[in-house]
């Protein structure tokens, strides 16, 4: 993980509120606004501790690197405005929870978040942080196999992975850490997700 600094903090902060914040407001659905941020380079490098294009790049910039679509420039972000608290909200739960953005959404979709605006904004940060682990009761394999509406069965079917094995490490019975690699590419690509989406054991990290 990378170094927590402030400043640089604060910029992956501003980057991220005003991609959603723009995005959001033009119309572009929750989920493609999801999707564009897990799979953009500059937050694919974060994940892995690289912060070059996140830190010294225009956050204008790194907009225009990650969506080819027709975007109206009538857009005035705030880091005060529900964009801005979304940006902080999903760039402290990156840095507590060590997961990808990917699983983010997951647990706390766009949509839900905004939702949460009115009540959460004006408490502390741990608050919510609190509602997202009421939300993962076993794991993020058990979290993201309920958003793609997977039981262990049909995960079972589609993946090749026995249905005792998806289900022992759905409900935390089993460290999907020490899971074959052949196994978690078959259950990634089952559940169109990136490999490193399923590996966090994030009940550990709220247990610490």
């Amino acid at each position: 993980m990378i170094y927590h600094d402030d400043d640089y903090v604060t910029t992956f902060q501003n980057a991220l509120g005003y991609i959603i914040g723009r995005t959001i407001s033009n119309g572009c659905s929750p989920r493609f606004v999801e999707r564009t941020i897990a799979y953009s380079s500059a937050f694919s490098l974060l994940e892995k501790s690289d912060i070059t294009e996140l830190a010294f790049s225009p956050k204008e910039y790194i907009f225009e690197r990650m969506f080819d679509i027709n975007i109206s420039n009538e857009f005035e972000y705030s880091p005060y405005d529900v964009y801005g608290w979304l940006g902080y909200i999903y760039i402290r739960l990156f840095f507590d929870l060590k997961i990808t953005f990917e699983s983010l959404f997951f647990v706390l979709p766009i949509d839900e978040a905004i939702n949460m605006y009115p009540l959460y904004h004006e408490m502390d940060y741990l608050q919510a942080l609190e509602y997202v682990k009421g939300k993962v009761k076993y794991s993020l394999l058990d979290v993201i196999m309920s958003c793609r509406k997977m039981s262990s069965q049909k995960l079972s079917k589609i993946s090749g992975v026995s249905r005792s094995t998806i289900s022992a490490l759905r409900y935390g019975k089993r460290d999907i850490n020490k899971l074959e690699a052949r196994l978690l590419i078959k259950l990634s690509n089952a559940l169109r997700v990136k490999m490193e989406s399923l590996l966090t054991d994030i009940n550990l990290i709220f247990d610490q």
